[in-house]
């Protein structure tokens, strides 16, 4: 298990851990925690968070100045990149499982079934959703995307470091822009080791978490838009994992005076965000039958939107499928 975490985000760390512990993960070696050096503390708060708990499978994994330049030098794909190279030196199982640490598992089994799938058929990769990016659909290559994915530890140390990294190449098909891991899997396609799992999604992931949460405290001091309600996730988190050493987002009731006051800090007084409330709520519902939220944390995250709810009651009640915001969107702010 890889788990890249942000290091000005320990907060996440926790609730990737104690989501993991509420999983079947019988035939899991390892749980790697690797820092991704966006931060100043030199990953303090990550090994505080890590010393919380018990597993003693959780290891926290150093990185370098070197490594820290990388990431500060290629910025967020140079980063997730980083992260996966110093993961596949470290792992040792025969599968690698690379956990987004804004993704939620819906199924306490679907580790071990991710697995099973894996070994049974000699898998290179096994994802949850296909790469959307006319780029792939159009020449009919059904890319793995890289949340949620499981990889074979054997195949991915053959292809690093630089057919794993995000950039432009040259292809058969014509230049190609590829995220994190896209090129090496676009290499193995016609392989048949290349696949997406069938079946519904048994994940919820709350994409464009992290790049939100550090646009908001880039913009402390100015008022934003919740566009995403990314904020309001997070904020809603903190109140149902509480952390140790106190709250970093503003609470849910101060979120709730910004559905009607523009001028506060975080507000939703924005043209069109109705339709992203539907959107956010039915993740929330997915998520509240989650593993490591059903039941009383469910109760209150439920309890804590009634204000949110009542305010986008007519959104709510007309909800229609639409676009995935996370085409529409580099980071959730307005």
């Amino acid at each position: 298990m890889l788990l890249p975490m942000p290091m000005d985000m320990p907060f996440l760390l926790r609730f990737a851990l104690e989501g993991l512990a509420s999983m079947d993960t019988a035939h899991c070696r390892q749980i790697l925690v690797i820092p991704d050096g966006n931060g100043e503390d030199g990953g303090a708060a990550l090994r505080d968070v890590v010393s919380e708990f018990t597993d003693p499978r959780i290891q926290f994994v150093e990185i370098g100045p070197k490594d820290r330049l990388v990431s500060r030098k290629l910025g967020v794909s140079g980063s997730h990149w980083m992260t996966i190279v110093k993961g596949a030196s470290c792992a040792t199982a025969q599968y690698i499982f690379l956990h987004d640490s804004d993704s939620f598992f819906l199924d306490a089994e679907f580790l071990e079934q991710q697995y099973r799938q894996c070994v049974e058929g000699g898998l290179y990769t096994l994802g949850v959703e296909s790469r959307w990016d006319p780029s792939f659909t159009e020449i009919g290559y059904s890319l793995p995307g890289t949340w949620e994915l499981m990889f074979s530890n054997r195949w991915i140390r053959s292809r690093l470091p630089g057919n794993a990294k995000a950039m432009l190449h040259q292809t058969p098909h014509g230049p190609i822009m590829f995220d994190t891991l896209l090129y090496a899997q676009y290499l193995d396609f016609k392989s048949g080791k290349i696949r997406v799992a069938e079946g519904a999604n048994r994940i919820v992931h709350f994409s464009a978490t992290i790049i939100t949460y550090r646009e908001f405290r880039r913009r402390t001091g100015k008022c934003v838009a919740d566009m995403l309600f990314r904020i309001l996730f997070l904020a809603l988190l903190e109140t149902v994992v509480p952390a140790q050493k106190g709250r970093l987002l503003p609470a849910v009731e101060e979120l709730a005076k910004g559905l009607t006051d523009a001028s506060r800090p975080v507000h939703y007084r924005v043209e069109g965000i109705d339709q992203d409330y539907a959107e956010f709520r039915g993740m929330i519902d997915q998520l509240c039958g989650a593993p490591i939220i059903k039941g009383a944390r469910a109760d209150r995250l439920r309890e804590l939107l009634v204000p949110f709810d009542t305010h986008f009651a007519a959104a709510l009640e007309n909800a229609k499928s639409g676009e995935r915001v996370a085409k529409l969107r580099e980071h959730g702010l307005g």
